[in-house]
């Protein structure tokens, strides 16, 4: 969990806490049972979401590296077979090969 995400939701905790006991004086200053409720909920959706999104960020890394490694190999591929090109054969002919560097 990112830590952002774990403060607020902690400082939200103890906030709805503080407000759940004193509930009576806040009453008439827009603050209810029902919306204390509702910031709990909300509380328990962002912890979810972001264990989603946690889930996400492991699975694009992996899958990322693993794209990685697939460039890695075809750059590796490409530069062995121009080099053969440009070993064996005269500038002017590389273009029919596919290299297209000048020099």
């Amino acid at each position: 969990m990112s830590k952002t995400i774990e403060l607020q939701i902690e400082k939200s905790r103890v906030l709805i806490e503080g407000l759940g006991r004193n509930i009576e004086a806040l009453r008439g200053k827009g603050i209810s049972d029902e919306s204390l409720k509702q910031m709990s909920e909300d509380l328990v959706r962002l912890k979810e979401a972001n264990d989603d999104c946690d889930r996400a960020r492991e699975e694009l890394s992996a899958k990322v590296k693993h794209m990685n490694a697939i460039l890695t190999g075809v750059k590796e591929a490409f530069a062995d077979k121009k080099r053969v090109i440009k070993t064996n054969y005269p500038q002017e002919e590389w273009l029919n090969y596919g290299v297209q560097d000048k020099r």
